[in-house]
């Protein structure tokens, strides 16, 4: 607790924003309800943004939770996703602990790097994995912005899902799950069937449902053998 008070961006806005000791208790609010999903608030969809879902699952005023918004986001504490949902940044530090992604992506720089012999990795090695985890950022940024256009005020998208299992994948798996997303939407376009029922960015990685989908099938008459109908 001393540590989040300590925070410049929390002392600023007690001190020099009017009501701002009921914003402060407004994002403590927000931390605490994000504590289950690793600091996600989800979007789920129900109302316009996630910030009318905040106030009616907080019982505080929208605009109050407009302005706890947007003075975090300017601070960097606060992230909405491009799903709707709301990261908020501070949490690993808090509850002292890393979020599954960022402890994942740790893990795996490590297992890199484990020393078959007594070789020590140098900077060009440290480089070329810096290289290809922005391959992989940009490459998964592709593929969700495919399922997030495709659904757009539809469906949310679960970008942190997605994100575990992409990251997953092997190289040669992401560029075709890249391929199979394209292909998939464009089928399913023109299939006929609700969006409401298509596979989300998370569950077609889960379920390898993209190497189905390497080109786009034939049958334009509604049929998904995924949902078997």
């Amino acid at each position: 607790m001393k540590i989040f008070f300590k925070n410049l961006a929390i002392k600023n806005l007690r001190r020099t924003v009017s009501g701002g000791d009921s914003l402060v208790l407004i994002y403590q609010q927000m931390l605490l309800s994000s504590l289950p999903n690793n600091g996600v608030i989800y979007y789920e969809g129900t109302l316009q943004d996630v910030a009318q879902e905040i106030a009616l699952n907080l019982d505080e005023k929208l605009d109050d939770i407009k302005l706890t918004i947007d003075y975090f986001q300017k601070a960097g504490l606060l992230q909405i996703g491009d799903d709707g949902s709301a990261e908020m940044l501070q949490v690993p530090m808090l509850i002292g602990q890393e979020t599954n992604w960022n402890k994942y992506k740790r893990e795996k720089k490590l297992e890199k790097f484990q020393p078959t012999s007594n070789q020590v990795p140098t900077e060009i090695d440290i480089e070329k994995e810096k290289e290809k985890e922005i391959d992989t950022d940009s490459l998964f940024d592709n593929y969700f912005q495919i399922f997030s256009e495709f659904t757009k005020g539809t469906k949310p998208q679960p970008r942190i899902d997605a994100m575990h299992e992409f990251s997953a994948l092997l190289p040669e798996q992401r560029d075709k799950a890249l391929i199979g997303a394209s292909n998939y939407v464009s089928w399913y376009q023109n299939s006929g069937n609700d969006i409401k029922y298509s596979k989300n960015a998370a569950v077609f990685l889960k379920d390898m449902i993209f190497f189905d989908y390497q080109e786009v099938p034939e049958d334009k008459s509604g049929y998904d053998p995924e949902l078997g109908f």
